[in-house]
């Protein structure tokens, strides 16, 4: 085993979520508590538990003077974003619930030298611990897989991020998302984007001059993307893909939709089905972001995959498994693919973001760039 796999394993060991917080109540770190933007009803119980905890609560942080009512019977000092800086308390860890908004305010705190740590369930993250280290050999035997220094370095940093649940910790890429130079479609290729959401993916692969088949399972967001498939010259279906043929429930979740588990009812294909349906000489490329589906969809796709190896830009973040099963599945239909590994931060530059979430962010000197454990890539060719 590698001397920097073995060094990752003993600094998540020591500091893995758990034992982290244990650290806070044992030293009696002065912490702050940052009730995000959406500040739920049974705040004050929060606050109340976290106390309780033993965790040396020195402060609470809210985003302006009208949030600070709602805590008007509390003992410790309450304030705003904005004069928080300003303030003599002192705060060395600034604890916060785990919301998308919160998570970009992690530099804002970082400014002022606190380090910024969600709240999670301790067991579920223990739980997460021991589910990751029962899976080590296969965990290893991916990272081997990968094929540069910067794809293990950015596969530690996820492994650990996940584990401490640290933001910090995470290894962001600088270009967008599914770009990475090596493994993109080029002119005259077909593409296959699996998970279209709005068609802004799918109008750069065709402006790139691929002809892309693009896949999207949400009725809501097929709509969306008529328009822009028109105008780019794309093929948009109002199919999901997955491992075989059929009419499945799925439910719709933010700006996605996954399979199962739902009222909605869509309409599924395997790649491989699809292929011979439509003739496709080829397939060059495939994109996937389907919410969990993605070994499903290799697995309807593995003549495609074997006959033609196409490159392919992989999301590996929606099941735990996915770290190990996605890399494995695809090797075990072609031993020559090569592999590489990103993480990158969610662009909510065209949506997730509210206009007054977006004015928030300005005022604070943060951009649309939002740091999470989502958006992992894992890259083929």
């Amino acid at each position: 085993m590698s001397l920097n796999f073995v060094k990752m394993l003993s600094d998540i060991n020591s500091r893995r979520y758990l034992r982290q917080i244990q650290n806070l109540i044992d030293h009696k770190i002065p912490c702050g508590f940052f009730c995000g933007f959406k500040i739920p009803s049974d705040v004050n119980e929060i606050v109340k538990l976290i106390k309780n905890f033993g965790i040396n609560l020195t402060c609470i942080v809210v985003p302006d003077d009208e949030d600070k009512e709602i805590f008007d019977d509390s003992d410790i000092p309450v304030f705003t974003l904005m004069k928080f800086p300003k303030s003599t308390v002192k705060v060395n860890q600034m604890l916060y619930i785990s919301a998308m908004l919160s998570f970009c305010f992690t530099n804002y705190f970082k400014r002022y030298g606190i380090d910024s740590l969600p709240l999670q369930d301790t067991n579920g993250m223990e739980n997460k611990f021991n589910f990751y280290m029962q899976n080590l050999p296969e965990l290893y035997s991916v990272y081997e897989m990968f094929s540069d220094e910067e794809s293990k370095a950015v596969y530690r940093a996820y492994l650990t991020g996940i584990l401490t649940g640290r933001i910090c910790d995470y290894k962001f890429a600088p270009e967008s998302q599914y770009f990475l130079e090596g493994f993109l479609p080029t002119e005259g290729n077909i593409a296959i984007d699996g998970g279209a959401y709005d068609g802004a993916t799918s109008r750069d692969f065709s402006m790139q001059g691929a002809k892309v088949y693009a896949f999207e399972m949400s009725a809501q967001n097929y709509k969306n993307c008529l328009a822009r498939a028109e105008k780019y010259n794309f093929v948009i279906e109002n199919i999901g893909l997955s491992n075989r043929e059929g009419v499945e429930h799925y439910r719709e979740i933010g700006t996605g939709s996954r399979k199962g588990g739902g009222m909605e009812i869509g309409i599924f294909t395997d790649l491989d089905t699809y292929v011979l349906k439509k003739n496709l000489p080829r397939v060059d490329y495939i994109k996937l972001d389907i919410e969990g589906a993605e070994l499903d969809m290799l697995h309807g796709a593995a003549k495609t995959i074997s006959r033609w190896k196409p490159k392919m830009a992989i999301s590996a973040y929606h099941k735990p498994e996915d770290l190990w099963t996605l890399a494995n599945y695809v090797k075990s239909l072609r031993s020559d693919y090569e592999f590489k590994f990103r993480h990158y931060k969610i662009d909510a530059t065209d949506y997730t973001l509210s206009d007054i979430e977006r004015e928030i962010l300005q005022i604070f000197g943060l951009d649309y760039f939002i740091p999470s454990a989502c958006e992992s890539v894992l890259y083929c060719r």
